[in-house]
Formats: C-alpha cells, sequence, structure tokens
C-alpha cells in the first residue's frame, strides 16, 4: 500500500465508522491530496480488500475489513450460554423438586 492509502485509511477511520461510507476526494483534500491522489489511494485501499468502490467513487468499508476490525463483544458466547444453562430447571431436577 502507498503511503497515500495509509494516510487515507487513517483518516477515513477517524472520521468514518465502520458501517458507513465517505468520499475519497473530500476525505483527501483533507489529508493534502488533490483528487488524483485520493482515487489513487481509493483505488489502492479496494485491492487491497480495505474498501469498495461504487461507481462514483462512493467508498465503503468492505464486510471482511468490517468483520475482521470490528471490537469483540464483551461477553464471549459460552458464558451468556452457561448462564442460561445454569437458569433452567431441567426435567430431572423439576422431578426431584416436586417429591
Amino acid at each position: 500500500m502507498t503511503n497515500e492509502a495509509e494516510k487515507m485509511l487513517e483518516a477515513a477511520l477517524k472520521r468514518v465508522k465502520l458501517g458507513g461510507g465517505f468520499d475519497p476526494a473530500q476525505m483527501g483534500a483533507r489529508i493534502g491530496l488533490n483528487r488524483a491522489q485520493s482515487e489513487t489511494a481509493a483505488r489502492a485501499l479496494a485491492n487491497a480488500g480495505v474498501l469498495v468502490l461504487g461507481f462514483d467513487f462512493a467508498a465503503h468499508f468492505s464486510p471482511a475489513y468490517r468483520k475482521s476490525h470490528t471490537p469483540a463483544s464483551t461477553e464471549s458466547t459460552k458464558g451468556k450460554k452457561a448462564r442460561r444453562a445454569a437458569g433452567r430447571v431441567t426435567a430431572k431436577a423439576g422431578k426431584a423438586l416436586a417429591k
């Protein structure tokens, strides 16, 4: 990846959420790139699998990039399942309690 592409990625991550989109030309102008440099950087990021470019150069983060960079949840799924199972009464336990 080029230096311009790295700068654009950093700027995009600071200003746009992973689910959002942006105009690479405007983002490039904010970091001091001209339109051609911005479009080249956006193409480099698209080739690297970071961005998906629309026909009008609207950029969105790729689903794979979003999935790999989404913050992990605070609870693991095993912990959730264990708490759910602990709160349930099984059929055998219910019969034993009824006696």
